[in-house]
């Protein structure tokens, strides 16, 4: 096989996600820098050494338990200004949010009126966190005073 005909395979293989960026500029650099390629490029792709261990991305889990109210008000959360649900502040909620970045910045909103914003920093993309939010009848909004913990 010539080396276009070669490469051409070699990027759908990377296309398709058979092989990584790295595997596929390391072969890369082999067919352009060999004369003849002594082995089929699949033969190669099974040589290299594959990754063991992928790492799950990291998430925020944020609940409440629940605040009594005679008619029940949607809680809403934002994350970095973006709606991301809507919930039953009368029933609780549980809901996880996946982290994209290490710095996020979580609103609470109480039926659009009162909210309470939590920025957080410093976060591990690979690690769960728990937000437990408390809701503070003398302000009538959730508490800033909340229960941030890392794997439990």
């Amino acid at each position: 096989m010539d080396k276009i005909t070669e490469l051409k395979n070699l990027k759908l293989l990377l296309d398709e996600g058979a092989i990584t960026k790295n595997e596929f500029e390391s072969l890369k650099s082999e067919i352009l820098n060999k004369e003849v390629v002594e082995k089929p490029i699949k033969e190669v792709i099974l040589e290299q050494p594959k990754e063991t261990v992928k790492k799950v991305k990291g998430a925020i889990n944020i609940s409440f338990e629940g605040q009594y109210f005679l008619f029940d008000t949607k809680t809403k959360i934002f994350i970095d200004g973006v709606e991301h649900s809507s919930h039953s502040t009368k029933s609780g909620f549980s809901v996880d949010i996946p982290i994209e970045s290490d710095i996020m910045n979580i609103k609470v909103s109480l039926g659009g009126v009162k909210s309470t914003t939590y920025d957080l920093t410093e976060l591990d993309l690979f690690k769960k966190y728990y937000l437990r939010l408390s809701y503070d009848t003398t302000w009538g909004k959730y508490s800033k005073k909340i229960n941030f913990s890392e794997n439990g």
